[in-house]
Formats: C-alpha cells, sequence, structure tokens
C-alpha cells in the first residue's frame, strides 16, 4: 500500500506526521474533511497558506462568535465598505447600556443622520456644543433630567437677546427682560402668550408660594368645578380669595360670600352690567354705624369722603378749621345772590325734560369756585397723550364728522349754599330792624 510521507503506525494521524504542504487541497476529496474529523486546535494559521480558505469554502454561518477569540477580528481583516449602514442597523451592541458619567470630551458616539442612510460618529464634545451649552449642562440620577447651571442660558427657537435664564422665542421684539423677571421669558416680534388648556370641567391655576406657603397667592380659572361658578376667574392674596370675574363679566372685591350679590349681610362691592346700555357699582356693609366707603385724597391730604351710617349716605367735603385762615363773616351776600339768574330749560338731549338751574358762564364771576371749566372750551391734545399721525400737542380734537369736541363746564350748586344762607342771615336782620322800628 503507498503511503504519504512517514510510514504510519497504530497511533492516529497528527498535525506533526504531516509535511507542510504535503497535503494539498487537490489530494482531498470533496466533503471528505469535515468539522468532526479535525482534532481541536490540529489545523491552525500557520498550516494555512494565505488566502488558502475562501468564502467560497465556508457554509454560510459555519464561521460564528465561536470559533474565534475577542479581538481576532480588527481592522486589517475588513476590507473597506464591507461593514456597511445596513449592517449596522440590525446589529446588537453588547455590554452597557448607559453610557455612564465619566464621559470625556474625545469619546466617540455613533449615530443616525436622520434620514436613515448615513451612520455618522461624533465626540462628546461636539454634542455638547450641539446641545446648547458646555460645562453647564450634566446629567443627574433622573435619567428623564438635565442640570443647567445658573451660569447657562437656554434657549428655544430663536436665540435673541431676552436676558432671560429660559427663554422661548419666535421673534426678535428688541425688549429685554427687567432684571426682577428672568426665569422664564416669552418672546415675539409680535404677540405672545401662554396657554394653559384643561378639559371642560376642569379648573386652571397659578400658584405663587414661598417656605411656608405654597399657596399665598393664587390665580385660578373654573372651568365647571363647582368650587366657583362656572367660567369665572378668581385671584387669592394670603390663601384668600379676594376678588373674582364671573362669566357676566361682573367684579366682586372683598366679599363675605363671593357667590352671592352684595346685601345688608354679605359685604362686598360689584360692579356689574345694569341693563344694555348701563353699569352700576354696588357696595355694601353689615354693619350699622357710620362707615366711610370712599375716602378722596390729593396731595395736601385728604379733601372728602362719602359715608354711610344706619340710615343714611353722606357726602363730606374738607371743612376742618385747621386747615383755613383769613376768616371773614363780613361781607354782602344779598348783592352777590341778586347777581345769580336762576333759569329754566332743558337740555338738547332730553328736549321733554324741562328744569330749573343756572348757566355755569353766568356763575363763574360770582361763586367761581362752584365752576369748573372754561366757557367755549374745546378739547385740545395734551403733551402726555398718544398722538395721532399728524396731530400736534394744541391742535383740537375732532369728532367723527369732522366737529370741535367741546371740553363742557359744570357746576357744584352745592357750592352756592352759603351765600344762600348768608342772604338770608342779611334779609332777616333787615326784617328784625323794620319790625323794631
Amino acid at each position: 500500500m503507498a503511503y504519504i510521507g512517514k510510514q504510519p503506525t497504530k497511533a492516529a494521524l497528527t498535525a506533526s506526521d504531516i509535511e507542510d504542504g504535503i497535503i494539498t487541497a487537490a489530494k482531498i476529496e470533496d466533503g471528505a474533511v469535515v468539522a468532526a474529523e479535525i482534532a481541536s486546535n490540529a489545523v491552525t494559521t500557520a498550516k494555512i497558506n494565505a488566502d488558502a480558505v475562501t468564502g467560497a469554502k465556508i457554509a454560510d454561518d459555519a464561521i460564528n462568535s465561536e470559533h474565534y477569540t475577542d479581538g481576532s477580528i480588527d481592522t486589517a481583516h475588513l476590507a473597506d465598505g464591507q461593514v456597511t449602514t445596513a449592517k449596522l442597523s440590525t446589529a446588537v451592541f453588547t455590554g452597557a447600556t448607559d453610557i455612564g458619567a465619566a464621559i470625556v470630551d474625545a469619546d466617540l458616539f455613533l449615530m443616525d443622520d436622520g434620514a436613515g442612510g448615513t451612520i455618522r460618529k461624533t465626540t462628546a464634545s461636539r454634542l455638547k456644543t450641539y446641545a446648547g451649552g458646555v460645562a453647564g449642562i450634566t446629567s443627574s440620577a433622573d435619567a428623564n433630567a438635565i442640570t443647567i447651571t445658573d451660569t447657562e442660558l437656554v434657549q428655544i427657537k430663536n436665540a435673541n437677546d431676552t436676558g432671560g435664564y429660559l427663554s422661548i422665542s419666535d421673534g426678535d421684539s428688541g425688549a429685554t427682560a427687567n432684571s426682577n423677571a428672568t426665569d422664564l421669558v416669552i418672546e415675539n416680534n409680535g404677540g405672545a402668550g401662554i396657554s394653559i388648556l384643561t378639559f371642560n370641567n376642569a379648573a386652571a391655576n397659578i400658584y405663587f408660594g414661598d417656605g411656608q406657603d405654597d399657596d399665598a397667592g393664587r390665580i385660578v380659572y373654573d372651568h365647571g368645578t363647582g368650587t366657583l361658578t362656572a367660567n369665572a376667574m378668581a385671584f387669592y392674596t394670603a390663601g384668600n380669595e379676594v376678588a373674582r370675574f364671573d362669566a357676566a363679566g361682573k367684579l366682586r372685591l372683598l366679599h363675605g360670600d363671593f357667590g352671592a350679590t352684595p346685601s345688608s349681610s354679605n359685604k362686598g362691592f360689584e360692579f356689574r352690567a345694569n341693563g344694555s346700555t348701563g353699569g352700576t357699582l354696588d357696595c355694601a356693609i353689615t354693619g350699622t354705624s357710620n362707615h366711610t366707603i370712599i375716602n378722596f385724597d390729593n396731595g395736601n391730604g385728604g379733601v372728602g369722603t362719602i359715608q354711610m351710617n344706619g340710615s343714611a349716605t353722606a357726602y363730606n367735603t374738607s371743612s376742618d378749621y385747621r386747615l383755613k385762615e383769613n376768616v371773614n363773616y363780613d361781607f354782602d351776600a344779598t348783592s352777590r345772590l341778586k347777581q345769580l339768574k336762576p333759569a329754566r330749560f332743558n337740555f338738547k338731549a332730553d328736549a321733554d325734560t324741562t328744569v330749573d338751574g343756572f348757566l355755569a358762564h353766568e356763575v363763574s364771576s360770582i361763586v367761581p369756585e362752584a365752576i369748573s371749566g372754561e366757557k367755549d372750551a374745546v378739547k385740545v391734545w395734551k403733551d402726555n397723550e398718544e398722538l395721532p399721525e399728524g396731530v400736534e400737542v394744541g391742535d383740537n380734537k375732532l369728532d367723527a364728522d369732522g366737529n370741535t369736541i367741546m371740553d363742557i363746564q359744570g357746576i357744584d350748586q352745592s357750592k352756592l349754599v352759603p351765600l344762600l344762607v348768608k342772604t338770608i342771615q342779611e334779609l332777616e336782620a333787615r326784617i328784625k330792624t323794620l319790625e323794631d322800628a
């Protein structure tokens, strides 16, 4: 029997019994050598000529992770273009699923270009740049959270110079946030707004809190929870409701019961519509002692009040002697009174009603303190008013028909009372003189 190389023995044929190159592919029948007939590690890379094992000689899936050691396939074993995005898109990457906290700027990341066609690589440094910050943005224990230091700004959409720590901008308004309100800035080069959306029977709330009270202040719009009247807006201070608008536009202030109108048992103010063309201010107190409803003050102090008591209302103007000087009781009231010209007339706007009264300009020279305004005055634009285009300060104001608008004179007829009283006293004195004669 012919043999190759050394004379065979009863022992198994090993790699050392075969001279290099004696057994060639031509001397081995197809399929004669199978995996089960190769002893572990008997055929090493040193026994295989370069490129002797080709893809055609390896069955699909014959070489898997069990047949190579970690790191044995490196970039030198991969031809250009062999690892494609299609293969990466279905690849399984093993290892930790959390990128961890110890990320340095040089770390590399793979990402899709957004169109699913190209896998790009980038560094942690570049990711930080595109994220809109630098060292100020960090991760936290919460996987859904990021922390932004107080030296960094976050700007969404247009990066305009609003001055806000968190700025949401849809156009440059040209304005900068007030220094006391820079935590959140909403900006647009037109109108801007914030929406709070709820279900139709829920309530929308804005809370103002501090370290002692999480709802010291609050604004609430009730869509129909039953807490307020439906579609009412309420304002709270120090935890208590102090004002409410209802669906009809009524404004209630400082009420005992905001769900009811003011009355003898429900203190408070209410501004409300009264018919289709008018409005009314209701004011109610629950006590019966003298109570000031309105104070009138100016730069000199208090100058008048409106007060209620248990049965009446008083309209008071300041009259304390400590506010007055050069007091004179000796003047001729009768002569001045005789100059007054009481008349009967009707107003043009109410032709069917005749009343008694005075013409303001006819009283102004006799009791000037009773008259406000000037005779024949018209309204003019003032320097503290917003002027229409082409209008200057001092120009006349015009109505829709191009006519000048009257600046109406007024009269406070109560200011005539002292003159009437003094005239009566003078007449009484003359009568007594005649009676004593």
